[in-house]
C-alpha cells in the first residue's frame, strides 16, 4: 500500500519518462546538422523522433488536470514567455528579418521551432473535460473511445493544410490523448513492472529487437537518409506521405511509449532531468541555433563518425548541464509560476 500511495502522489515515474524524453529530444536536435552526412548519425536521428515527442506528449496526457485558472496564468503565460524570449533571441543574435516573414507580431503568436509543443497543450487541455469523462464515468470502454475519436480527428486532419501552423496540434494529439485516457492502466502497468521483472524485461527485449532490425535497414540502404514528412508526420498529406505512414507513426509511437513506461518506470537517475525539463526545453534550441551560428559544428562535418559522435555527444551533455542546474530551473520555475501562485493565494 505504501508503493501504491507513493507511486500516485510524487508520480516518480513520469518524472523519469519526462527525463528520458528530454533528453532524446536534447541529442535528436544536436545531431541533426549531421545527419545528411553519415548513416548511423541519420539511422539513430529517425529512430528518435519516431517516438520521443509521443513520449513527451503521453507524460504531458498522464499529468493533466483541468484548470481554467492554470491554463491562462501558467501556460499561456509561459507560452507568451517563451515566444518574447524566442523574439528577441532571432532579432538579437540572428538579426532576423522579421518584415519578411509576417511582422514581430505575427512572429510573437505563433510558435517558432520547438514552441510548437507548448502552443500545442494549449488546445489539447480545452478537451481535458471531455477527456476525462470518457474515461472516468465509461471506465476502460470510453477510454478506448476517446483514443478511436482522437486518432480519427488526427487521421482526417492530415487531408488539409491548416493555416495558424496547427498542422502538429492535430498529427500529435492522440499521444497526449492516450496519456489523459489510459492514466490508469499505465499507473497500473507501472506498479506492475516494480513487482515482476518480466513486465520490465519483455518489453526491452521487444523494443530493442524491433527498432533493431529497423535501424539495421536503415543502414543497409544504399541512398541518402534525407528529410520527409515521413520522419517528421506533421504536415499535409502528399508527396510520398498519406494516411497510412501517419497511422503508423501513431501506433508505433503509443507502444514504444508504454513499452518505455515498463522498462524505464524504476531508473530514478532520469528523474533529475524530469524535474527540469521545463528550462531545458525552452532554451537548448536557441543555444543550438547560437552554436550553428557561431560555426561550433563546422569542424566535426568533414570528420569520421566516431568524431562527430563524440562532437555531439559532447555539446548535448553540455547543453543538458548547463541548462538542467538547479539555479536556471528555480528561476525558470518561478518564473513560469508567478501569476499562478499569485491568483492561487487569494481568497
Amino acid at each position: 500500500m505504501a508503493e501504491r500511495q507513493n507511486l500516485l502522489t510524487r508520480r516518480e515515474y513520469i518524472d523519469i519518462l519526462k527525463g528520458l524524453g528530454i533528453l532524446l529530444v536534447v541529442f535528436g536536435h544536436y545531431m541533426e546538422q549531421y545527419r545528411l552526412g553519415s548513416h548511423l548519425i541519420g539511422a539513430a536521428f529517425i529512430s528518435i523522433y519516431w517516438f520521443h515527442m509521443a513520449l513527451f506528449c503521453m507524460c504531458s496526457g498522464l499529468v493533466a488536470h483541468f484548470s481554467l485558472r492554470k491554463l491562462i496564468t501558467q501556460q499561456l503565460w509561459l507560452y507568451l514567455l517563451g515566444q518574447a524570449i524566442m523574439l528577441a533571441f532571432r532579432v538579437v543574435v540572428l538579426q532576423e528579418d522579421l518584415a519578411a516573414s509576417g511582422g514581430a507580431l505575427w512572429a510573437f503568436l505563433l510558435p517558432w521551432r520547438h514552441m510548437w509543443y507548448l502552443y500545442a497543450l494549449l488546445f489539447w487541455h480545452l478537451t481535458l473535460p471531455l477527456l476525462t469523462l470518457l474515461r472516468d464515468k465509461l471506465r476502460l470502454p470510453g477510454a478506448v473511445l476517446g483514443l478511436a475519436l482522437a486518432v480519427a480527428l488526427s487521421l482526417w486532419a492530415g487531408t488539409i493544410d491548416w493555416p495558424f501552423t496547427l498542422v502538429r496540434v492535430f498529427a500529435f494529439y492522440p499521444f497526449y490523448a492516450f496519456g489523459v485516457l489510459f492514466r490508469p492502466q499505465i499507473d497500473a502497468l507501472v506498479r506492475l513492472a516494480g513487482r515482476w521483472r518480466a513486465v520490465q524485461v519483455v518489453p526491452a527485449l521487444l523494443l530493442l529487437a524491433g527498432y533493431g532490425v529497423r535501424f539495421r535497414q536503415m543502414m543497409q540502404y544504399e541512398g541518402q537518409l534525407g528529410e520527409s514528412a515521413k520522419i517528421f508526420n506533421d504536415v499535409a498529406y502528399g508527396e510520398g506521405y498519406g494516411m497510412p505512414d501517419r497511422a503508423l507513426f501513431l501506433l508505433v509511437g503509443i507502444v514504444t511509449s508504454v513499452g518505455l513506461a515498463a522498462v524505464f518506470a524504476r531508473f530514478r537517475p532520469l528523474a533529475f532531468l524530469g524535474q527540469r525539463t521545463l528550462p531545458i526545453y525552452l532554451l537548448h534550441m536557441p543555444m543550438l541555433t547560437f552554436l550553428v551560428d557561431l560555426g561550433f559544428y563546422e569542424p566535426a562535418r568533414t570528420q569520421p563518425t566516431p568524431v562527430i559522435v563524440a562532437w555531439v555527444t559532447l555539446e548535448a551533455l553540455g547543453c543538458l548541464c548547463i541548462l538542467g542546474n538547479a539555479p536556471v530551473t528555480r528561476a525558470f520555475n518561478a518564473v513560469a509560476n508567478v501569476w499562478y501562485r499569485l491568483v492561487k493565494k487569494k481568497p
